[in-house]
Order: C-alpha cells, then sequence, then structure tokens
C-alpha cells in the first residue's frame, strides 16, 4: 500500500510540473507573439514622392495649353542678420531694403518666408555670393525649386481649358507613388487645333464689338470625327491673371447656354482625344460634352434662331467637299440692324481657313 501511495505522489508531482511548463511556455509564446505585435505595428513614415508634378494640356497638334513651369523660389527665415540680409537681396532683386525686411519680419523658425518668385540664376548665384562674404550662415537663406502653372495660350480657349483642368483634376494631379521622389501627372490633349481657335476667337471678337451682346459664343466642329476643333464664349479672360475674372466669365457657354435644347435629340462631341501617361505608355480615355450639336444644319438653325433674343449663324464649309460645321451666336445684341455682321464674320473666317491652307 506505501508503494502504491509513493508512486500517485509521484505522479501528480509529474502532473504539476508538466502543467507548470506548459503554462511557462504559453506565457512566453503570448509575450513574444504580443512584443511582436506592437513592433510590427509601429508606425513607419511611408516613402512617398515628395513632389507631384501637375500633367501637361495640349491641343490636338501638341502645343502646350497648359503646362507646370519650375521656377526658383527665395525663402528666408527669421535671424539676427535680418538687416543685411535685407539688404542684400533688394541689392540683387530690385526692390528696397525696407520692403524685403517687411516679408522677412513674417518669418519664424519653423515657416521661412517668401521673399521672391521666379529667381533668375545669376541673381541667385550673385545674392549667395554677397550672403558668404558677410559670414551670414547659409541656412537661413534657401532655394527650392517649384512648380507653377502657366498658359502660353492666354486667353484662348480659356473656358475649355479651364473645364478641362477641372474635370481632370485626379488624372492631372494624381496622388503620390510610393518609392519615387516625383509623381508626374498624366498629359491630357484636347481635339482642339490652335490656329483654329485663333482665327475663331478673331472673328468673335469682331462680332461683340460691333454688336455689344451680353456675349457672343461660337465653335468649329469636324462634321466627320465629331471633334470640336475650337470653342470660344467672350469675352475672353486670361488664365494666366485671374485676379479680375468673375464665376460667370468662367462658364463654357458655347454649349450650355446656347444651343442645348433637351427638346432636341443631338449627337454627343468629342473635346478631349486622349490622356497619355507622362513620357511612357498611352492609355485612351473618352470624354464627351453632353448636349452638342447635329450636323443637320436646318435642325440647329430651327434650334438657334432668335429663341430668346439671340441671332446665329450655322454653316458648313467647304460647300463642296463639307468639313466644318461652324455656329456663332451673339447673345442679346444691341444692335440688331446690323445684319450683315455674323455673315462677315463667316466670310472672314474661312478666308483665314483657307489662308492656313486648314479649309
Amino acid at each position: 500500500m506505501g508503494s502504491s501511495t509513493s508512486k500517485g505522489n509521484i505522479s501528480t508531482a509529474l502532473l504539476v510540473l508538466t502543467l507548470l511548463s506548459i503554462m511557462l511556455i504559453v506565457g512566453l509564446l503570448a509575450v513574444l507573439m504580443i512584443s511582436d505585435g506592437v513592433r510590427a505595428g509601429k508606425y513607419v513614415n511611408p516613402n512617398v514622392a515628395t513632389q507631384v508634378v501637375r500633367g501637361t494640356i495640349y491641343d490636338r497638334n501638341g502645343r502646350a495649353l497648359a503646362i507646370e513651369v519650375p521656377e526658383n523660389n527665395i525663402y528666408v527665415g527669421s535671424s539676427e542678420f535680418n538687416d543685411v540680409v535685407a539688404q542684400i537681396l533688394a541689392l540683387h532683386l530690385n526692390s528696397t531694403p525696407s520692403e524685403m525686411l517687411a516679408l522677412i519680419s513674417k518669418a519664424d523658425e519653423k515657416n521661412p518666408a517668401l521673399i521672391r518668385r521666379a529667381v533668375k540664376s545669376d541673381a541667385l548665384k550673385s545674392i549667395q555670393d554677397d550672403l558668404e562674404k558677410n559670414d551670414i550662415p547659409a541656412g537661413i537663406l534657401s532655394i527650392k525649386k517649384e512648380y507653377t502653372r502657366t498658359y502660353p495660350a492666354a486667353f484662348h480657349a480659356a473656358q475649355l481649358i479651364q473645364e478641362t483642368e477641372s474635370v481632370y483634376n485626379k488624372v492631372l494631379s494624381p496622388n503620390p507613388e510610393y518609392d519615387q521622389s516625383t509623381t508626374y501627372g498624366y498629359d491630357v490633349y484636347l481635339t482642339i487645333d490652335l490656329d483654329i481657335q485663333y482665327l475663331l476667337d478673331l472673328t468673335v471678337q469682331q462680332v461683340y464689338e460691333m454688336q455689344r451682346p451680353d456675349y457672343a459664343v461660337a465653335f468649329i466642329l469636324d462634321i466627320q470625327t465629331g471633334d470640336l476643333l475650337a470653342s470660344t464664349t467672350y469675352p475672353f479672360y486670361n488664365l494666366n491673371d485671374s485676379s479680375n475674372v468673375t464665376d460667370e466669365m468662367k462658364v463654357n457657354k458655347t454649349i450650355v447656354s446656347s444651343i442645348n435644347r433637351p427638346e432636341i435629340r443631338i449627337n454627343e462631341v468629342n473635346a478631349i482625344s486622349k490622356v497619355v501617361q507622362h513620357d511612357t505608355n498611352t492609355l485612351v480615355t473618352d470624354y464627351k460634352l453632353t448636349g452638342s450639336y447635329s450636323v443637320d444644319v436646318d435642325q440647329i438653325k430651327a434650334m438657334v434662331d432668335n429663341p430668346d433674343g439671340n441671332t446665329s449663324i450655322v454653316a458648313k464649309l467647304s460647300e463642296e467637299n463639307p468639313k466644318y460645321l461652324v455656329f456663332i451666336g451673339s447673345i442679346n445684341p444691341k444692335f440688331y440692324q446690323i445684319s450683315s455682321v455674323l455673315d462677315y464674320a463667316l466670310t472672314s473666317l474661312e478666308q483665314g481657313l483657307q489662308s492656313q491652307t486648314k479649309l
């Protein structure tokens, strides 16, 4: 009996030791899993592009209509050398020390002040040399290469370009990419021809000056493809200077206000020909403006002839082998008696197309 009891005690002790060992191992594993989880969940800043360069907008022939241009901008942080720095900057930036000091005084340690945009390289070198001669610490002045949006065509097709900037914003300026220093937006090609756009703008400007309407609109359409070759809403505005531009001026009225009649079903018109990845593969994307025009001239005339005080003209060019559909509208003109204005404008436009061998 004693031997049986002793064996039972030994078995119980072994069982307890085994359970304790298992609990210890489980505890150690739990600690390791928790600690690894904490380490795995620790936040690490992702390596993403620090610069996004907005894509370019082109006409059908590859001429830039909206483009990012790099420029060297000067920033200055606050320091005890402000007076000397202001004098050096004023000397090379065609300014006064007081003007420079006023800008520098807005800076603090975390937020340097922007002093001047688009500084030429020779002026930058002269400034840096003078700062070095006066023992000014290099970190006080910083030169940053930044991008600014510019519009080489100025006011030509301004409403259509601005509309494209808005509709294609995420395509032109995508999210920053991983493991890249710079992300480039996609380039967008419009269907418009800048030469034809220029002729149309001159024509519409003449109509406006002679009739003084509330506004004038016009377009030129490729009859065979439905491509919008030119689109104008006058008064124009310069895309490079938005200081005096109203929201009303930005509206592309060629389609919205002038020829869209809900009771008439008409074909869509292409305004965008393609979207191209920057310098690499091509991705074609359709972009259509709803409510446009039919190639049926009689139908268009019925749609636009004086429905609300408008005067308008629609024609096919040329008559023998029609290539273009032209619409010119004068909205609520002040001088109705000048009935020949639109016919004259159309003749002028046709001659211009012929001289450029576009017709």
